[in-house]
């Protein structure tokens, strides 16, 4: 049964085009002159020095979209016949025209992309062109409908390359890249027949792409998934501030306003830029919390507002004059706000500010206070239905306000404790009525969400999304959620975004833009002393989840994937049978993944588990030579750091120490927690005198340049997901570090170990010491942890029965001990003891001569034991 379960997963994820709600969501999106001309998009069918091959057909069809808001020019596609002639699909913009696309062949000018239907470039178009030799005619075709037809020569001998966006091949170079998303690229040689397929609908992270049918390889470089878009948030903007800063969305402005103590900063999410606005006076922001929103007024649009409840009336409304930059009464307390981290919107239905709940001075409140734009101030309370509490969620629709969560307990007293609430209540903006709809019981997570929750109008108040997040940690995480306003039930949507909470001076906000189908997410934070820092991050709708995507299986290859995975299922079955046919039981080996270890490696694994078979097979411990080159490209770390490429030559002196810190660092931390280092470390670490704009630059400009030298290694990747840089093997490329953890880790638990393992590490062990080279202080907890974790697990096996007698095996683990601590007693005892055994007398005084020589210099003092004594104790 468990083997069917297999197969039928196996056969819903393989193969597979991202759905979701019926939409498919996909497609490659090139960079284009947003980009310096080494990060632009690529993507060459095929790869290599290939050819396709036809001989009086061809056909090139893809679905294409323009950007709406880069350049609007480039090179779409360009397909090179024969090496000799070139056939260019472009996109042009002309002065006071349209941009359209446009054909040219070599040097000639064929005409303008056109047809009798308006053909809007910026939704997608299915193009298919057509070379047909025998009529000596090209043919053009826009969603079905013929819409060029041109006459061209035919070359007697036809290979073609086709290439989309950027290509540097030889005559044929260009830069110029159109802002396309691409799919569904299709290449027929005959007429109403398919020969290679590249649906572009999945994130690959190899540079080489096979088509559907695996008959052809094309190249990709510099990809922009639009599938990583609806999963993983995308880090816009970071802002600095010296005082305390108020987040401020303004949707109708497609705008985030910053208000920070003398100034108020407008981010524009569409198109990342900001403006500033310097005020005086000063506002002490330490005794106000966030009280600022942007409400409409007649004739005047969004209008930013500060509103306190606590002053006087009169007082309690002052707007921010754009035009003057000043507000209209001075914003001054003489004490802390009572109501932080509280919620408040603008209620239509009678034109006022509301606030409601809140903390302060140690209390909870569930106060209701409204001010109308006039002035008028009406302060209460909601019912007793709700708790005091603060750190709640509001989702608001046209007549409702859903409240969700926070913190806070029934007596609205900090010294009673705080309940975490997972509850949720609807608060009627007619008459401001409120009601319970459900609340989870028993909730143990210390889990809240973001002020805002956008309310999915569509499915008519039924769903909103949010941002939640721990507030029981300081270094915490958001991720949005969809959340059932009818019974609770959430869905986690897409990757994390890092979030560092200290209670009333962290703020995190959820934007939406439906204009642009975009999320926002908004935070900010103290970082050092009275700074603050605002991070801005996006994520493209629907977000789809990471763990729980709905798939739908590629054409033409369903029953050769469910052969091969029958196959695959039965050979299982036939092993499992065999396997518990034994008629005497044995330890399972635990396999090392191939991706991890090179091939030069790769062996059969033996059990060895009872004294007669370690005494059979004691031949297989004996004395081998380890490495003393590195002959297998990779990146070495083990007694220095050392990058071997492809060709087997020594790359190390292209790399400047500050390359050698920031890779050696990613990967460290990449084996460490399997997420990475973040930006905020990283700075730490290796630029913490620089600014944050010096830092991006450095930090930029370092990783081009490593990327660059590793493609001449192999297959890896350093990537960036959710502000985490990271370390991603995709290949056979040999890294010492990662080997030997991961060898650690396997033999650790074991009673028992395999000779291939015990030859793999005792090999890397030989190296000694982890970066020796490197003495900066992020480094050394590293070392420490490598050298503690490699002595215990070679002092283990030293004295593991399963070596008794075998001295030449004992020898080698001791020295290798030593490699990390010179003056280990034990080792050095029973290296001596051992070569005294096996007759080699001179070797073993040398041996200990040498120790106590080191034991001299080290410590100061002369070694207490005589050689016999010493080897005598016990």
């Amino acid at each position: 049964m468990k083997y069917i379960r297999l197969l039928f997963y196996i056969l819903f994820i393989s193969k597979t085009i991202v759905t979701w709600g019926g939409e498919n969501i996909g497609g490659l999106s090139f960079r284009a002159y947003e980009y310096s001309k080494d990060e632009r998009t690529s993507f060459i069918i095929p790869s290599g020095n290939q050819r396709v091959r036809f001989k009086d057909y061809l056909s090139v069809s893809f679905d294409l979209k323009i950007r709406e808001k880069d350049e609007h020019f480039g090179y779409v596609c360009r397909m090179i016949v024969d090496n000799r002639n070139s056939l260019n699909l472009i996109l042009v913009n002309p002065v006071n025209e349209k941009p359209y696309l446009c054909l040219i062949k070599d040097q000639q000018y064929l005409g303008k992309i056109h047809s009798s239907a308006p053909i809007d470039i910026h939704e997608w178009n299915r193009i298919k062109i057509e070379l047909e030799y025998k009529n000596d005619t090209l043919y053009v075709r826009n969603n079905g409908s013929l819409i060029s037809k041109e006459k061209v020569a035919a070359p007697d001998n036809h290979s073609v390359k086709v290439c989309f966006g950027a290509n540097k091949l030889a005559s044929y170079t260009t830069s110029d890249v159109a802002p396309i998303i691409l799919k569904d690229v299709q290449i027929g040689l005959e007429p109403g027949s398919i020969k290679y397929e590249w649906s572009l609908e999945q994130a690959v992270s190899d540079t080489l792409l096979q088509d559907k049918f695996r008959q052809m390889t094309a190249f990709i470089s510099n990809p922009e998934w639009i599938i990583n878009s609806h999963i993983y948030w995308k880090h816009r903007k970071t802002l600095s501030f010296s005082s305390k800063t108020f987040p401020v969305p303004c949707e109708d402005q497609s705008a985030c306003y910053f208000i920070a103590k003398d100034r108020i900063v407008k981010y524009d999410l569409i198109r990342s830029t900001t403006k500033e606005y310097v005020f005086s006076p000063l506002i002490d922001v330490n005794r106000i919390t966030n009280q600022f929103l942007f409400v409409p007024l007649k004739d005047k649009g969004s209008q930013l507002v500060y509103y306190d409840f606590e002053k006087p009336d009169g007082e309690n409304l002052s707007f921010f004059n754009f035009q003057t930059k000043s507000w209209s009464i001075p914003i001054q307390r003489k004490r802390q706000s009572s109501y932080t981290q509280h919620n408040r919107f603008f209620n239509s239905k009678d034109s006022s500010i509301v606030q409601i709940l809140g903390y302060g001075f140690h209390l909870y409140t569930r106060e209701l206070n409204r001010i109308s734009l006039s002035g008028e101030v009406i302060k209460g309370e909601l019912p007793d239905v709700i708790t005091p509490r603060y750190l709640s969620a509001i989702g608001k629709t046209d007549s409702l306000v859903y409240i969700y969560g926070g913190l806070g307990n029934d007596l609205g007293k900090q010294e009673y404790g705080v309940v975490h609430y997972k509850d949720l209540y609807k608060l009627n903006l007619n008459d401001y009525s409120l009601e319970k709809k459900w609340a989870i019981p028993e909730n143990l997570c210390d889990e809240v969400a973001a002020s805002t929750l956008i309310v999915d109008e569509i499915e008519k108040g039924e769903h909103a999304k949010g941002l939640f997040f721990s507030s029981g940690r300081f270094l915490s995480s958001l991720v949005l959620k969809d959340l059932n306003l009818e019974n609770g039930q959430e869905t986690v949507l897409g990757d994390t975004i890092p979030y560092t909470f200290l209670d009333v001076n962290s703020h995190a906000d959820l934007i939406y833009l439906a204009s642009e189908k975009c999320y926002y997410a908004v935070t900010v934070h103290q970082v050092e002393g009275n700074n603050y820092e605002a991070n801005i991050y996006s994520i493209a709708s629907p977000v789809l989840p990471i763990q729980n995507i709905t798939v739908q299986e590629s054409k033409g290859t369903w029953w050769k994937l469910l052969f091969i995975c029958i196959c695959v299922a039965g050979l299982g079955g036939i092993g499992w049978r065999l396997k518990n046919s034994r008629k005497h039981d044995k330890k399972e080996a635990i396999s090392i993944s191939q991706q991890d270890i090179c091939e030069k490696e790769e062996g059969v694994v033996s059990d060895i588990n009872s004294e007669k078979e370690i005494q059979e097979n004691d031949h297989l411990y004996s004395s081998f030579e380890a490495p003393v080159l590195n002959t297998t490209p990779g990146i070495y770390m083990l007694n220095g750091f050392q990058v071997i490429n492809r060709d087997l030559k020594d790359i190390t002196g292209k790399f400047t120490p500050i390359m050698r810190q920031l890779l050696s660092v990613i990967i460290l931390y990449s084996n460490q927690n399997n997420k990475g280092i973040s930006n905020i470390k990283l700075k730490e670490l290796l630029w913490y005198d620089k600014s944050e704009e010096s830092f991006s630059n450095n930090r930029s400009v370092n990783i081009r340049k490593i990327r660059l030298l590793l493609e001449e290694v192999g297959d890896t990747e350093i990537s960036s997901a959710n502000g985490y840089w990271y370390f991603l093997n995709k290949g056979h490329v040999y890294n010492d570090y990662t080997i030997a953890n991961q060898l650690m880790q396997k033999m650790a638990p074991l009673d028992v170990v395999h000779k291939e393992d015990l030859e793999k590490l005792l090999s890397l062990a030989s190296f000694g010491q982890l970066l020796p080279n490197m003495q900066f202080d992020w480094v050394d907890s590293f070392k420490a942890d490598y050298s503690d974790s490699m002595i215990d697990l070679l002092s283990r096996l030293r004295d593991s029965k399963q070596f008794v007698g075998n001295d030449n095996l004992r020898i080698q683990i001791s020295n290798c001990i030593l490699r990390f601590d010179s003056l280990d007693e034990e080792s050095v005892r029973v290296k001596c003891r051992a070569l005294v055994d096996l007759k080699r007398m001179g070797m073993a005084y040398t041996a200990f001569d040498q120790f106590t020589k080191e034991y001299k210099l080290i410590l100061n003092e002369d070694f207490k034991y005589s050689f016999e004594q010493f080897i005598s104790e016990v």
